[in-house]
């Protein structure tokens, strides 16, 4: 929908929310699937309170789900030698201490999972996980390698996931086999966005005309999946005819 005002317009898009009714968008009800620190997020703060904070600080995970933070240098070494209580707490809960022993020994084996210089590598980390996940599962949890990318460096950590405790809608915002392959480049940095969100870029120059000549293929797909193409017609048009400033337009 759009919202306007005598200085601006704004623009928001959330392709999955949009309804058609009397020839209006409208916005639906969305389900309760939600990423911890997003804006907006629907999360139950006491929840959240009594989680725990991650790299730094700068993210933080609910209650239900320890995590285990992977060191870059000497990282098998620790993650061998080292076990986070809370991880250790679940893992006796669920009896998965036999599997969780497997599947570290499986990664100190695994030459390929971590370079003296390079650190670790997501992909075959994460295909070594992967032979290990049912195992998980089958005891309600669920385990997710997690990358993080910011000005002060990389961060990765594994989250415990107790599915019982904390239910089937919370999804790991930094999941490493969960990007779509969009990226955004802005002046500073390099935007990555996950599966099931679909990103269009608003150019400053021509933007109208750009926003209006194609439909990014993510978006489209999504769009088509969805039957909302309707409705996203109806959107541009919208911003075509409203402009978002001298330069927008």
């Amino acid at each position: 929908f759009v919202k306007t005002n005598r200085f601006q317009t704004k623009i928001f898009f959330n392709f999955e929310t949009m309804t058609l009714a009397d020839d209006k968008v409208v916005e639906a009800e969305l389900e309760d699937e939600y990423y911890i620190d997003e804006e907006g997020a629907d999360t139950n703060e006491s929840q959240l309170e009594e989680g725990k904070e991650i790299a730094k600080g700068s993210h933080a995970v609910p209650k239900g789900v320890a995590v285990e933070e992977l060191k870059n240098y000497g990282g098998k070494k620790k993650l061998r030698d080292e076990c986070p209580e809370d991880v250790m707490e679940l893992l006796v809960k669920k009896d998965l201490k036999p599997v969780y022993d497997k599947f570290v020994q499986a990664i100190c084996d695994n030459s390929n999972v971590h370079g003296p210089l390079s650190g670790w590598k997501d992909t075959s980390f994460a295909s070594v996980l992967d032979l290990f996940t049912n195992d998980f599962a089958d005891k309600g949890v669920k385990v997710v390698l997690c990358k993080r990318k910011s000005g002060d460096g990389t961060r990765r950590w594994l989250e415990f996931i107790d599915v019982e405790a904390i239910g089937d809608n919370y999804v790991p915002q930094f999941d490493v086999t969960n990007w779509s392959g969009q990226v955004i480049k802005t002046c500073y940095t390099k935007l990555s966005f996950p599966n099931g969100v679909a990103v269009e870029e608003l150019k400053q120059w021509g933007g109208r005309k750009k926003l209006k000549m194609k439909v990014p293929i993510y978006v489209e797909k999504l769009l088509e999946a969805h039957n909302l193409m309707e409705e996203y017609n109806q959107l541009v048009d919208h911003c075509i005819e409203s402009g978002v400033g001298v330069i927008f337009k």
